[in-house]
């Protein structure tokens, strides 16, 4: 494998724009080291395949030589990143964003080689910035290039909070790239006005202006925006039967997609199942090789092969998983009607689809065949209620 395609696969795979292509190409040619950089705000403990794709990018420039700058955001977290918010975010504690970044951390170690990561908490610097500092770097943005963001704007146009904490998001993930002297920095489109601050900040500083890499928002399972809130997500700290199946449930045209931004297959590796896809195969042989090369990234060859085998079993078979390999779902009601569950659990999107998976007799509670989209169902915080929906569909769900 040459180094020409090796970079060419690394500025184009699952990329949607680069600032500044040209230098940062001229860069990875040059045979410097460079620095770079990801944060990552510990908000939760659970980390997807959607959080992964810029990890797996990280993983590229390792593989390549270059130094990787890890920020974890315990302060930032504080402050809440609205990017993609529609409205404020709550203030986290700094204890519970450690113990987060702890489990983010473990959950890295299978992408990353992290005796080889350069590791920053963003309270190092933020809590010995100073009131003065702070000004300084707020005098390089206008209120105007603020609320030029997109949601700022939405939000300020439909009489929607937004507060002056917010504003200082951007400034202190900007600030985060003058501090560890940021080559390249990696995200999400959402986060397009964040990373030009840290280009900003740097040139202010003195510093040559950090490279961009942004990244397209991988779709969950259900075809929306991947989030723990949708409950369509893929966790890296699913158990591999968990992760398999979960990969089978994705809309098919999402399949082309995961091999672009959830594995590490070369372009010209992904070609072949593309073809496939453009054929009359059927999408679920495809979609068993997507989900073993993605469970064999995480849990390793054996796994893959375990997955798809009790994937087969479950889908053939009808068995029940095991009560390990079933998700668990915490609502905070003690009872709910059984349609309301089914529209809570995704399982249905409407009404209409609650009364079609009903009366075709595909729904189970506890093992039992139920029909009644009213009936109500009681919630207990210490022992589960199965809900199933047709051969593959398992959730555990309690109350809180």
């Amino acid at each position: 494998m040459t180094q020409e395609i090796l970079i060419q696969n690394l500025l184009e795979k699952g990329v949607s724009r680069v600032i500044d292509r040209e230098h940062m190409e001229k860069q990875l040619t040059s045979g410097k080291k460079l620095r770079i950089k990801f944060g990552i705000d510990p908000t939760a403990p659970v980390v997807h395949i959607g959080h992964a794709v810029p990890i797996l990018k990280l993983r590229a420039f390792q593989e390549l030589g270059h130094q990787i700058v890890l920020i974890i955001g315990d302060a930032t977290a504080q402050v809440g990143d609205t990017s993609d918010k529609d409205a404020e975010r709550p203030m986290l504690k700094r204890e519970e964003t450690r113990k987060n970044a702890e489990n983010y951390l473990a959950q890295f170690g299978k992408i990353l080689d992290l005796e080889k990561l350069e590791v920053h908490y963003n309270s190092e610097w933020m809590d010995t910035t100073n009131f003065n500092t702070v000004g300084e770097l707020a005098k390089n943005f206008s209120v105007a290039e603020m609320l030029d963001r997109d949601n700022f704007s939405k939000r300020y146009n439909g009489g929607i909070r937004i507060s002056l904490q917010e504003f200082l998001y951007p400034i202190m993930q900007g600030w985060d790239s003058v501090q560890v002297k940021a080559d390249v920095e990696l995200g999400g489109n959402d986060q397009y006005f964040n990373l030009l601050a840290g280009r900003t900040l740097q040139e202010a500083y003195g510093q040559e202006k950090q490279d961009i890499m942004m990244f397209n928002l991988i779709e969950g399972t259900d075809g929306r925006k991947m989030s723990k809130t949708y409950k369509n997500f893929i966790g890296l700290s699913d158990t591999p039967n968990q992760m398999f199946v979960k990969i089978m449930e994705i809309k098919d045209e999402l399949i082309l997609p995961y091999f672009v931004h959830c594995t590490t297959l070369l372009l010209s590796e992904i070609e072949p199942y593309k073809a496939r896809l453009l054929s009359d195969e059927n999408p679920k042989y495809i979609k068993m090789d997507l989900a073993h090369i993605i469970v064999s990234l995480y849990h390793g060859e054996a796994a893959a092969i375990a997955g798809k085998m009790y994937f087969e079993k479950v889908l053939t078979d009808g068995i029940v998983p095991s009560e390990d390999e079933i998700e668990k779902i915490y609502l905070s009601v003690s009872e709910m009607e059984l349609g309301n569950i089914l529209k809570e659990l995704k399982f249905c999107a409407t009404t209409g689809d609650v009364r079609n998976a009903l009366s075709g007799g595909s729904v189970r509670v506890n093992g039992t065949v139920v029909s009644d989209a009213k009936m109500t169902i009681f919630l207990s915080s210490e022992k589960g209620t199965l809900v199933q929906m047709g051969k593959k569909k398992f959730r555990n769900i309690f109350a809180k």
